[in-house]
């Protein structure tokens, strides 16, 4: 049996806000001397990245949806490295809207026997009349108004449940107001985290918490994903990270390196070139709608990407990535700015944009990635749509997914979340081409 102190940390109520605590209670615990690993429940890349704040280290991704007990269980116990406890944030299925598909948190409780702790908000609920007791280990209140609230609500709660209130975090206006203003994909400022954790500090009890986290043990693991692969020939991976493109998922880069890739990052902000003997670029999500003047004026890089291209090298892309490949994209301004025209398509910000969603597509026609009829999963992400703007090849069969997964020549650019890790095939086919590469089954043309 393991170590491997764990909780889970949702909420039952769907308009209750799970992040603030969840960053409040990995400060907490960091400033204690903790070392937190933070997972999320599904693959999708959260909206402000806090974990990295609050811990140093960024999130790692679970998913009932994509994956089987037994790789959740191995991306738990490898992702931990030599962190003291994991906290796997989500919603449980009482506090998900009802359309909301994709991973379960209370699947995951079950799958990797995970302590649960319930966030509730006390501003939605009634003293007089109490909600069904959610199935819960411990309890952390929020938006609490002082010590007085909070001796309040934990009488009536443990009285009425039986379940103990671990911590609570104050009501915190204007910081909860600076932290709604945050800009997609920013990162969380220190100051603001550290205010979270001094309000978490005064009405908590972290040392419960780490016992509850350490009350159950963690049977044996097989390894089977991460299992370095001999034989193949070396290849070079060149990861744009910079400012404008680091949304990524980290089990994804494990994997491919072990699969014998050299991985090498690149910044299309600041790099002139792409690394040496660069065989795939991979250019991930981001927000390059911000950065776009700054990319534009990277004439070297953008060339130094069309010739890559030209050479018959290979190139995929997701999100602000896919953007960054099309001629134009918009500007958080509106503007339009000139991008390396990889792709013959306008690519705009969607106004109306909503939470990633999963979907299960399938592959309609071959490319280096994968084969006809392969079945491809995902979450798909609303931010940018394109217009095409020339020939432009689509690889998916479902009508109204024509252009979520595209591309010309070798460039292939996706507007689906896919973490790799759950489907190795895949990923395989970055460091090993399929035969379809050699370009002997033309993909179906969206637009000419």
């Amino acid at each position: 049996m393991l170590p491997l102190p764990r909780v889970a940390l949702g909420t039952v109520q769907p308009e209750a806000e799970v992040e603030f605590v969840s960053w409040a209670l990995m400060e907490l615990l960091s400033r204690r001397g903790c070392q937190v690993q933070h997972f999320t429940a599904r693959c999708c890349l959260t909206a402000i990245p806090g974990a990295i704040t609050a811990t140093g280290l960024g999130s790692r991704h679970l998913d009932s949806w994509l994956m089987t007990p037994e790789m959740c269980r191995e991306l738990l116990a490898r992702g931990m490295g030599e962190s003291e406890l994991a906290v796997v944030e989500g919603r449980y299925d009482a506090g998900r809207p009802p359309d909301c598909r994709g991973g379960s948190l209370d699947q995951l409780c079950q799958w990797l026997d995970l302590p649960r702790l319930v966030v509730l908000d006390v501003r939605r609920l009634d003293s007089c009349q109490l909600p069904r007791r959610p199935t819960a280990d411990g309890l952390f209140l929020d938006g609490i108004d002082g010590a007085a609230d909070l001796s309040r609500w934990q009488t009536a709660l443990e009285s009425f449940w039986g379940v103990p209130v671990l911590g609570a975090l104050e009501k915190l206006p204007r910081l909860r107001e600076s932290l709604r203003g945050l800009p997609p994909g920013s990162n969380l400022p220190r100051e603001l985290c550290e205010q979270l954790g001094a309000s978490l500090e005064r009405y908590s009890k972290p040392e419960a918490i780490r016992r509850l986290a350490a009350r159950r043990e963690f049977g044996p693991v097989s390894s089977t994903l991460f299992q370095s692969v001999g034989g193949r020939p070396p290849i070079t991976v060149a990861v744009a990270y910079d400012e404008a493109f680091h949304c990524y998922f980290p089990d994804t880069l494990d994997l491919l390196e072990l699969l014998g890739a050299s991985i090498i990052d690149f910044s299309p902000l600041h790099d002139e070139s792409l690394p040496p003997e660069t065989d795939l670029v991979y250019i991930g999500c981001g927000h390059p709608e911000r950065f776009a003047a700054e990319l534009a004026d990277n004439h070297c890089m953008m060339l130094a990407l069309r010739n890559h291209l030209c050479a018959g090298r290979r190139m995929y892309a997701d999100g602000g990535g896919l953007a960054y490949l099309c001629q134009y994209l918009q500007t958080s301004e509106g503007k339009w700015a000139s991008m390396v025209g990889a792709l013959p398509a306008i690519a705009s910000l969607n106004p109306h944009r909503a939470p990633p969603r999963p979907v299960e597509l399938t592959i309609a026609q071959p490319s280096w990635l994968a084969d006809r009829d392969t079945p491809l999963r995902g979450y798909l992400n609303s931010t940018w749509y394109i217009e095409p703007n020339g020939q432009l090849n689509g690889y998916l069969a479902e009508a109204g997914h024509e252009l979520d997964l595209v591309g010309r020549y070798q460039a292939i650019a996706s507007r689906l979340q896919v973490n790799f890790v759950t489907q190795p095939g895949f990923l395989r086919n970055f460091v090993e081409p399929a035969p379809a590469a050699m370009g002997t089954s033309p993909s179906r043309t969206v637009v000419s």
